[in-house]
């Protein structure tokens, strides 16, 4: 299958914001069960920026990614808490399809860690004086 059939086989670009924008909200929602202190920047969560695609769908004309973020919130996960949070929010990406779990930094005060989906968008958690969650998102065709 080349670059073009892989993208043609997968959802749209449109569908993928939409979807990861859905998470994003329910990525809020699971943070703020765990730490209501949490204050979100942004009412909610939004595409941050978009950008072409890496090899190899880099020469696949109407392709592109987008990065989304939840907006970002003042205050931390304490370090008690987080691997509660961490378990909620794996709980509701596993229901968008984000799994392959990867710990970017897992110390005291200080926490990143990622969940992929099968087109290789990556979920992305932090917390360390404020807490963050983003979605590097996977290349799409905007079908």
């Amino acid at each position: 299958m080349d670059a073009r059939q892989q993208l043609d086989s997968r959802r749209s670009e449109a569908e993928a914001k939409r979807d990861n924008l859905a998470l994003l909200t329910e990525v809020r929602e699971a943070l703020s069960q765990v730490n209501p202190a949490l204050k979100w920047r942004t009412p909610e969560p939004a595409v941050d920026s978009g950008s072409l695609c890496k090899e190899p769908f880099d020469a696949v004309d109407g392709a592109g990614t987008l990065n989304l973020t939840a907006g970002g919130a003042f205050g931390a996960i304490p370090d008690a808490d987080w691997p509660r949070a961490w378990a909620a929010v794996k709980e509701v990406a596993a229901k968008r399809g984000y799994g392959d779990e990867h710990t970017l930094k897992d110390e005291p005060g200080a926490h990143q860690m990622s969940v992929y989906d099968k087109d290789g968008s990556e979920l992305s958690v932090g917390t360390n004086v404020n807490t963050v969650a983003t979605i590097y998102g996977a290349c799409y065709l905007t079908k």
